[in-house]
């Protein structure tokens, strides 16, 4: 028998609050779905807000039911979206649909597990270019990982400039594309500036006196810690390493080399030289998102002598693997509402509410009702 646990009005006081399991809501009869089977209804004895046991199911207002699991394991293994759509016989916007809520799932719960880390490991930041819709749209997507777990913590989207060598029409084509879409100015800066408030909310939560910060030698990074306050600049510990150094596990940036060689790899939007490019940015970062997911909860932390290690990047962080257990166990299954969701950074915000922009896209992106529930 399904029990509620809260309403799914945003505005009504039982939409945060730890209720009991029966007394607050009444039953209010039910229906017949075609997809689902019959239906209970319920409504809210405070707010008379009526609702159904499928509001809570990750598969509320979908028409096709279609594995969450299947969609999951392909995505984290550089399937393109044609060809899962092609193996469950769908569209491919059915497919982009889907991944768009598992990865509103895998930011509910990257943010309520990653409040659980009390760090006790340098950080290393970096940031791996790609591009969006074009080559003439470059972008530099910011990660944040444990020096020692592997554990990813962060990651945020930058515009770029187009660079390097052009031809004479290219020149001309880049420079009226610019014109037509002007969002460039200090996206590193500012993107790089969420990665370094993150780990001043870890430095502060884990109560140590300060915290190493591993960068690259990028300017921008050095302005970003030349404008912090002093007392922020006690609390990080910048440290520069030259990306020229050999990439091995003796470098201080191996946990973030690692990582951009692991998502270069496993997602088919950044797999160098392909077809397979993002062509909306959002989707893009929901792809990244997903793939978050599965690095930090699911992926061994180690593979040696051809067994796999049971520990996580998650466990090696310091969240306790029954925590991690039981997220997963309804991750496929149950929604996850936004505002109920402690912890989200703006970076996984943004994501959620789909409100980074693509290149020489005019509209804004469709965002239903339910997602800012």
């Amino acid at each position: 028998m399904f029990r509620p646990l809260f309403c799914p009005n945003s505005e009504c006081g039982n939409h945060y609050s730890h209720l009991p399991s029966t007394g607050w809501y009444v039953k209010n009869g039910s229906y017949q779905s075609r997809l689902f089977g019959r239906i209970q209804r319920f409504r809210c004895r405070r707010c008379g807000t009526g609702f159904s046991a499928q509001t809570f199911s990750l598969d509320f207002s979908v028409k096709r039911k279609l594995s969450y699991r299947t969609i999951f394991s392909h995505l984290v293994t550089s399937s393109g979206i044609r060809d899962t759509a092609r193996l469950l016989k769908v569209s491919p916007t059915t497919i982009t649909n889907r991944i768009t809520r598992l990865a509103r799932q895998a930011v509910a719960v990257h943010s309520s597990l990653s409040t659980e880390v009390r760090l006790q490991e340098d950080l290393t930041a970096d940031g791996f270019e790609s591009f969006v819709y074009s080559q003439y749209f470059p972008n530099n997507i910011h990660l944040l990982v444990g020096k020692e777990s592997q554990f990813w913590f962060a990651l945020d989207y930058a515009h770029l400039r187009r660079k390097g060598r052009m031809t004479e029409y290219q020149k001309r084509k880049n420079t009226e594309m610019q014109t037509r879409f002007n969002l460039y100015r200090r996206s590193i800066y500012r993107s790089y500036q969420e990665l370094v408030r993150t780990t001043l909310d870890l430095q502060d939560r884990s109560g140590r006196p300060s915290v190493r910060l591993f960068t690259d030698e990028h300017r921008q990074y050095v302005r970003v810690y030349r404008d912090l306050s002093p007392e922020e600049k006690r609390r990080i510990q910048h440290r520069r390493i030259s990306s020229k150094l050999p990439r091995t596990v003796r470098n201080d940036l191996f946990s973030v080399n690692y990582l951009d060689r692991e998502i270069r790899k496993d997602n088919s939007d950044h797999t160098r030289e392909t077809v397979q490019f993002a062509r909306n940015a959002s989707n893009c970062m929901e792809r990244l998102a997903v793939y978050r997911f599965y690095h930090n909860y699911c992926k061994p932390y180690r593979i040696a002598k051809q067994q796999l290690s049971c520990m996580t990047h998650a466990e090696q962080a310091g969240i306790p693997a029954g925590r991690i257990r039981a997220e997963i166990k309804t991750f496929f299954t149950q929604r996850r509402f936004f505002r109920r969701v402690r912890g989200m950074s703006v970076s996984d915000s943004m994501i959620w509410l789909r409100s980074i922009v693509t290149p020489m896209k005019l509209k804004a992106e469709y965002l239903p009702a339910y997602a800012y529930s």
